[in-house]
């Protein structure tokens, strides 16, 4: 079976959709192999299609789920039924999501006017919304922000009665933006840090010639600090990367203490003369950390290109000078959201501070004893429900010390590391999924965060391993290992062993350690620790940072208004000599909705590939524009082309128009004496 790119189910007439989410794909450079780009599961057959693995869901790379209460729970079943149906969506869509192996986006989209219950919206949202909290596999969106139109944008009364197509262009514009962009944040390396520059950027003024006191932070600016502490609470280190004197820009932190983010939640500060390159790579080395993980931001094209050509690895995005517009341009920064937020995201700037005081304290005395005194606490425990997230997250980030490479758990059972020592709390670092084969305990994932790599944890877990192997009766430990481009930490890990390698397949080998062995391995510091000791967890590679689509999606995209005028520029539009001004208007209208533009005003709408669904949203589209309704047993005609629907239209036109003006002289009438109405006769007869 072909693959399918993106897989959308619905409780309504979605397929209006599929337009703007084809426009994104694009927009990313997104494109498909050999199956389709977007598919759609039948109509109104959501639960069918989330359990059953040969459906759209089942052989796509993302699904989109867009449901309505109304159209799964009864107005008169109320509440009670709203928590059943939460409870048995959340299973199907676990069993999906997994089964897969792909992310999925529910979208609770709202209720409509005339048939909806708020109250039933609310509960069934409330519901799944908790049921996924933190699930990297499955994320619930309750609105289309940042993009949701006004009220008056987001249904449509008449397409929903007519073709149960429930929402206006505009709005389905603004789902598919945001379906796609929690779709990125879930698929795509989220960067660890961000690097910010202060003249321009985090105030109005230049601290070196204005002063500390006359800088100037207004509400605008104030929205930018903002951002930033939500980036700093979701786990991101904030660094500090300023062309200026070092004590002048402290003294702004001091003279604002008001200010969300304050020098405490800086993880780094590179503040002098310095070209920036220069610093940035500089704060990568202090935080062990790839420039492949930061994000830059400066208000200088200068700058910015300057760091582009000297730290290609970076994203670097220059924010427009003006205040308000700069902060708008945080909040439709795709690379900054974060689809799920773990309490090891939450506490890392505090680890990274940890760490420093770990180094200085590391220059401050051999390493032998520098180990000897840092007093390491592992404890290993099997992995519950709680620690589901963070071991997905450690599985997709993990690489440089990474046995086998894997991304996907499958074993029997999984154990977590914890580990803290007298410098703080490392939280939830390692992890080991284990089966039994035979005599064997067999581990395929064993992998460490680089920050805790080099302290000897590694040989902890498997000291682990051989005891519960003893305890079992087990013979023999075995762990997969699959070189990769980054593993290198984890070859010397196995090369120390006292293990036999057993190959399997074209790449892979099993290390096989006899069980009271692998019971025995303690850790040794020696140079090699010395070399892998840092504060880093792995972030997977990418390629350089697409700073450009970045910066349009931020700058001009941020509207389903926006949105839909960039999608109509993308379509193919022909200009016919002698159509009247409605002919040309029912000529767009098709290029839109057929992707093919009529040539000619004789032009037919089935003859260019319309059916019926595409003939609801043109009736929509007519009465959203032209202010008529044309009926079914028009349309449904041989002879329904360009020429003769712009006659139809036309002809509903003129005769609402009679209509209004006969309306309006019988209310003129009303509310003349019959004194008056005989004058008026008497001088129409003379």
């Amino acid at each position: 079976m072909n693959k399918i790119g993106l897989g959308v189910a619905a409780t309504f007439t979605a397929e209006p959709i599929g337009d703007a989410l084809r426009f994104w794909l694009a927009e990313l450079g997104i494109h498909g192999d050999a199956g389709e780009a977007v598919a759609f599961a039948p109509y109104d057959q959501v639960f069918p299609s989330l359990l059953d693995s040969g459906s759209v869901l089942g052989r796509a790379r993302a699904a989109v789920v867009l449901i309505r209460a109304e159209d799964l729970v009864a107005e008169q079943e109320g509440l009670d039924e709203a928590e059943a149906v939460a409870t048995d969506l959340a299973a199907a869509l676990r069993t999906s999501a997994r089964g897969s192996g792909s992310p999925h986006v529910l979208v609770v989209c709202p209720p409509s006017p005339e048939h909806g219950s708020p109250e039933v919206h609310a509960r069934l949202a409330s519901k799944l919304v908790r049921a996924f909290q933190d699930d990297p596999a499955v994320s619930v969106l309750t609105s289309a922000e940042p993009y949701e139109p006004g009220p008056e944008d987001v249904h449509d009364a008449f397409a929903d009665r007519t073709g149960n197509v429930p929402y206006t262009d505009r709005y389905f514009a603004a789902l598919a933006a945001a379906a796609v962009r929690r779709l990125h944040a879930m698929t795509t390396p989220r960067p660890k840090v961000v690097a910010v520059d202060c003249d321009g950027t985090l105030w109005d003024g230049v601290v070196g010639e204005d002063g500390p006191d006359g800088v100037v932070i207004g509400p605008e600016r104030l929205e930018i600090w903002r951002e930033l502490a939500r980036q700093v609470a979701a786990g991101r280190l904030l660094c500090l990367c300023s062309k200026n004197e070092e004590k002048d820009v402290r003294e702004v932190f001091a003279r604002h203490p008001e200010l969300p983010v304050g020098l405490d939640d800086v993880a780094a500060v590179r503040v002098g003369w310095d070209a920036k390159p220069v610093s940035l790579r500089s704060i990568a080395a202090e935080l062990g950390l790839g420039l492949d993980s930061f994000v830059f931001l400066d208000d200088s094209p200068v700058e910015c290109a300057e760091v582009r050509a000297g730290c290609p690895e970076a994203l670097t995005l220059r924010l427009p000078a003006d205040a308000a517009e700069a902060a708008a341009f945080l909040r439709h920064c795709w690379p900054l959201d974060l689809a799920a937020v773990t309490e090891a995201d939450r506490e890392r700037t505090r680890r990274y501070q940890e760490e420093r005081q770990r180094e200085q304290a590391r220059g401050e005395m051999s390493l032998a004893d520098f180990f000897a005194t840092l007093d390491l606490r592992v404890t290993i425990t099997p992995a519950g429900p709680e620690h589901e997230a963070r071991a997905a997250q450690l599985a997709e980030r993990t690489n440089q010390f990474n046995l086998s490479g894997t991304r996907r758990l499958d074993g029997d059972e999984k154990f977590v590391v914890d580990v803290r020592d007298r410098f703080g709390d490392y939280g939830v670092v390692g992890l080991t999924d284990v089966r039994t084969e035979g005599d064997t305990l067999r581990a395929g994932a064993f992998l460490l965060s680089c920050r805790a790599l080099g302290r000897g944890v590694e040989h902890r877990m498997l000291a682990h391993l051989g005891a519960l192997a003893r305890e079992r009766g087990l013979a023999r430990v075995a762990l997969a290992f699959r070189e990769t481009e980054r593993n290198q930490p984890a070859r010397d890990f196995l090369a120390a062993l006292p293990a036999t390698v057993e190959p399997y397949g074209e790449e892979a080998a099993w290390y096989v350690l006899d069980a009271a062995g692998a019971a025995a391995v303690v850790h040794t510091p020696g140079p090699a620790e010395e070399r892998a000791a840092g504060p880093a967890e792995d972030t997977p590679s990418v390629g350089p940072a697409g700073w450009a689509a970045v910066e349009r999606i931020a700058t001009r995209l941020t509207g389903a208004g926006a949105i839909l005028d960039a999608m109509r520029a993308a379509r193919p539009v022909t200009e016919v000599a002698g159509a009247s001004p409605v002919e040309a208007g029912v000529m767009r209208m098709w290029a839109e909705l057929l992707d093919v533009a009529p040539a000619s005003v004789s032009d037919g709408f089935f003859q260019l590939g319309g059916h019926s669904l595409r003939l609801v949203q043109f009736m929509a589209r007519v009465r959203a524009e032209f202010g008529v309704e044309l009926p079914f047993d028009t349309l449904y005609t041989t002879s329904f082309t360009v020429a003769e629907v712009a006659k139809a239209i036309e002809e509903r036109q003129l005769a609402d128009t009679d209509d209004e003006e006969l309306a309006g002289l019988l209310d003129e009438l009303a509310g003349l004496s019959d004194e008056e109405i005989d004058a008026l006769l008497d001088s129409e007869n003379g």
